[in-house]
């Protein structure tokens, strides 16, 4: 858990001070979850949670019973830096099975105090997921359902392509229709015919849990999509960490 966490944190670097030492040290915890689980509910308290495997979902729900799903986590996520000071006002719920680490609320407010790059680095994975948040944001009040599903198809895919989780053009999204129509605020009749619409197109098609991009520049044509809003944003006097796409083409190969 300490190296994978380091390893997340140091996207949004530098840590400096000790604080990867600090950091391999402190005490953690482990859950594991099954598909539909409640992680965290709104109110709870942040405890540094990492998601170390599979997928999970934030999602608010309404008073008549409805949930709009506004964030999708992959491995190596953050997931309640919402509530680093005031509280987390979303739930978190595991879309398959899911597997989360953390530390305690005193260890996290002793090491934010002590170490500030710590928490310049908090606050840069703050921003970055604000960043992906205004993403979502633009599709569900400009892009067209089409557009708005192959986005979402982007960025789960490629998320998972730069942490190596994805090969052949593959990777796991255990989300059934309700989900998606719950992220893009449509009905599941509407996401059942552009899933549609986009398997037949040879775009990409999604089953049984696996999420398949058959013409990647395709796809991210029609989505109007841009990596960059997914990169995690850094100090600007600290050189960016080596990525490459490699292996990102036409077919998502």
């Amino acid at each position: 858990m300490n190296r994978l966490l380091i390893a997340s944190l140091d996207r949004f670097g530098p840590l400096r001070e000790g604080v990867r030492e600090r950091l391999a040290a402190c005490a953690v915890s482990a859950e594991t979850f099954q598909a539909g689980d409640l992680i965290f509910a709104a109110g709870a308290r942040s405890q540094l949670r990492l998601l170390a495997r599979g997928l999970a979902i934030k999602e608010m729900a309404l008073p008549d019973g409805a949930r709009q799903i506004y964030g999708i986590a992959t491995p190596g996520d953050l997931i309640d830096l919402g509530g680093l000071f005031t509280g987390i006002d979303h739930g978190m719920r595991a879309l398959g099975p899911c597997e989360v680490r953390k530390v305690t609320p005193r260890e996290l407010k002793s090491m934010l105090q002590d170490h500030a790059s710590l928490l310049g680095a908090l606050c840069r994975a703050t921003l970055t997921e604000a960043r992906t948040q205004r993403n979502w944001m633009v599709s569900l009040g400009r892009r067209s359902a089409v557009a708005r599903t192959a986005n979402l198809l982007c960025e789960i895919y490629w998320r998972q392509r730069s942490l190596a989780l994805a090969k052949e053009g593959e990777c796991a999204f255990p989300a059934v229709q309700v989900d998606i129509a719950d992220a893009l605020g449509l009905s599941v009749v509407h996401i059942h015919r552009v899933l549609r619409a986009l398997r037949e197109d040879g775009l990409a098609s999604l089953r049984n849990g696996v999420l398949r991009i058959q013409d990647w520049d395709r796809l991210t044509a029609v989505a109007g999509f841009d990596p960059e809003l997914l990169r995690p944003q850094r100090d600007q006097e600290d050189p960016p960490p080596p990525f490459s796409d490699k292996g990102v083409g036409r077919r998502g190969q």
